[in-house]
């Protein structure tokens, strides 16, 4: 199973104690999956289509728990998006529009009104839920060992911009693209999915989330580690490949009593422990040297053999 479909089956669990959280979240299921149809016989009724039964089991319990209404819910075979399963919930609706008045989906006739209702979402509590919502009908999360990447596929370009705007208000930043004629809201940075799946509370997937992310940070810190060390030791390596010849050239031109008496015992060192670091160098000498001591004195041997190589 995806990590988005444990994502949503954890969030398909939560029932929200409170009523108006109940009516947020019910009502961003329905207007991202539902349509009204009516009968021959006059009678409308709510259906919803879902690729998976997660979004179809939750419109079917908030239905019932928000407003008392049993659904018929039926799995129809059909070739869809390449899959041969499909829920469907179905609702016979009363014969007035309170339900969708009130969850703001009526806009008379049998039309779903494809917008965030603002009135709906005055608290924190019912925006955190009307997000689980539409992440339950429209969401998909990278499992974390991968690229991060959370995204929401939106059909309408007014209800991504209300939806950007409820993210921005919880603190969380999403960007908006076109894919297959579709609008996306995505987040990438991982610590805005951490506070995205934190709100809409998706507390094991949040911990799942946070052990993966911190073993990948301190694998990326120690490989960082060994690469600047392994940078550093190659820098160290030609540096040291480079002194030597250039000391060899020298002593075989003037001789070793032809070297400065303060540079003699460095130039003999670094052609005996060519692998040795400038600060284990310093420590050999005689008074020992710092490190910076020794680059000094190192750089004095280097202007010397320019000004006698050079003649």
């Amino acid at each position: 199973m995806s990590f988005s479909n444990d994502v949503r089956n954890e969030l398909a669990r939560i029932i929200p104690e409170k009523s108006c959280c109940q009516k947020a979240e019910l009502s961003a299921l329905l207007t991202m999956r539902a349509d009204i149809i009516q009968r021959e016989d006059g009678e409308r009724y709510l259906i919803t289509l879902s690729e998976n039964a997660t979004p179809a089991r939750k419109i079917y319990t908030l239905l019932k728990e928000s407003y008392g209404l049993s659904s018929a819910v039926r799995i129809q075979e059909k070739k869809r998006f390449k899959k041969t399963r499909v829920y469907v919930v179905e609702t016979h609706m009363p014969t007035n529009d309170a339900l969708l008045s009130e969850l703001g989906l009526s806009s008379k006739g049998l039309k779903i009104n494809r917008q965030v209702n603002w009135s709906l979402l005055s608290k924190n509590c019912c925006k955190k839920a009307y997000l689980r919502g539409v992440f339950i009908s429209r969401g998909f999360i990278n499992r974390p060992e991968g690229n991060y990447h959370l995204e929401m596929v939106i059909n309408d370009s007014r209800m991504a911009s209300d939806l950007q705007k409820v993210l921005l208000k919880m603190g969380v930043e999403a960007r908006v693209s076109e894919r297959k004629h579709n609008l996306m809201l995505y987040v990438k940075e991982s610590e805005k999915i951490v506070d995205f799946l934190r709100i809409v509370e998706a507390s094991k997937a949040l911990l799942d989330f946070e052990n993966v992310r911190i073993v990948k940070s301190m694998r990326n810190q120690v490989n960082r580690q060994v690469n600047c060390e392994t940078a550093n030791l190659a820098k160290t390596v030609d540096a040291s490949v480079r002194q030597v010849e250039m000391i060899e050239r020298l002593i075989d031109k003037v001789g070793i009593k032809g070297l400065p008496i303060t540079l003699r015992d460095l130039a003999i060192l670094r052609i005996d422990y060519p692998d040795s670091t400038l600060k284990e160098l310093g420590s050999m000498l005689d008074p020992a040297l710092t490190k910076s001591g020794v680059a000094y004195r190192m750089k004095k041997l280097e202007s010397f053999a320019e000004k006698i190589l050079d003649d």
